[in-house]
């Protein structure tokens, strides 16, 4: 795969017939919702997280995962089932009473789909999910429903932020009804990691496998013309402003004493490309390890480090000149 695909995975959606969309449930409703989910995966290997429990380092580490975000941590009553190898999740009460969350591995999208929808099948065994025999499943919103699968995408494309192509594209495909190019949840409209989510919308009269492809025909399709870019900007234009970014990010880095979270995502994501590239001395499996190893839930975590945002933008530079150039 193109190195600018970080991840793949697989969400699907579903919601009980007997219970209201989550924004209309009830308390009770949504404690048994949870409950639900849990005995269907007894056995399973599963670890439950309850929103209203969860620290904030645990949190950071989840939400840098892309199992949870800013909507989860403003739902007391959502619930996370982890399984115990990270590839599987699913999150309760938050928009759709159950997202299945099922991380694709050796690019086999549809060995993915079918673990989402074997746990479908295993929570909706005794309690059937709301279904429309015209549209398929039925989803808190609209474009979700149908199969309620989304085959998602999520790729670093720093030269089409840069060059400002981005938002355009988003528009063109929103405007489709079929895809959505997204900034990661959290993230700013600046989105200073240049990291996206790329998912299909829309997915009734079609079939996973008709959705699958397509999805994976538009992301090649963009990293295509983000590794175009690349080539013609930074390896072929010796005076290129982008390419100086990416030579003083480089530099920023390895002598950083301070590093706020939006300026480091800003320097990795340029950090990033000039490795892809070819133009820096690191492989892209130490800068995407550096993404990890500086983030905040790391830092957080580090049973040396106090926990305000002053100490921890040191601790980041620290981490990070460790890892460019030994500590210097």
């Amino acid at each position: 795969m193109p190195d600018t695909i970080l991840q793949t995975f697989v969400l699907l959606r579903r919601n009980f017939a007997d219970y209201s969309f989550v924004p209309m449930m009830l308390d009770i409703d949504m404690h048994s919702c949870v409950e639900r989910v849990e005995e269907a995966l007894g056995g399973q290997g599963f670890s439950t997280y309850h929103m209203k429990d969860i620290e904030e380092a645990l949190f950071a580490q989840l939400s840098e995962k892309g199992l949870l975000d800013t909507r989860s941590w403003k739902t007391p009553s959502a619930t996370l089932l982890l399984r115990n190898d990270g590839k599987v999740s699913i999150l309760c009460n938050v928009e759709d009473q159950v997202l299945i969350r099922v991380e694709v591995t050796d690019d086999d999208i549809q060995a993915a789909i079918k673990t989402a929808k074997d746990l479908s099948r295993l929570i909706g065994g005794q309690n059937p999910f709301a279904r429309d025999e015209r549209i398929g499943w039925l989803t808190a919103r609209p474009l979700h429903a149908g199969t309620g699968l989304q085959v998602c995408y999520k790729l670093h494309l720093p030269m089409l932020a840069m060059l400002q192509q981005v938002r355009t594209i988003a528009g063109s495909l929103y405007k489709e009804h079929r895809f959505a190019l997204t900034a990661l949840p959290d993230h700013d409209e600046k989105n200073p990691a240049a990291i996206f989510i790329l998912r299909n919308m829309f997915t009734a009269y079609d079939s996973t496998q008709n959705l699958a492809e397509s999805v994976k025909e538009l992301a090649l399709s963009l990293s295509a013309k983000e590794i175009n870019l690349r080539e013609k900007i930074l390896k072929r234009t010796v005076r290129s402003t982008y390419l100086d970014q990416v030579y003083r990010a480089y530099g920023i880095l390895r002598y950083a004493r301070r590093l706020n979270e939006i300026e480091f995502l800003d320097y990795w994501s340029k950090l990033r490309l000039g490795a892809a590239a070819g133009l820096l001395p690191l492989t892209l499996e130490k800068v995407d390890g550096l993404l990890q190893k500086a983030g905040k839930a790391a830092l957080l975590m580090a049973a040396d480090i106090p926990r305000d945002d002053h100490t921890i933008y040191f601790a980041r530079a620290d981490v990070v000149r460790a890892e460019l150039n030994g500590g210097l």
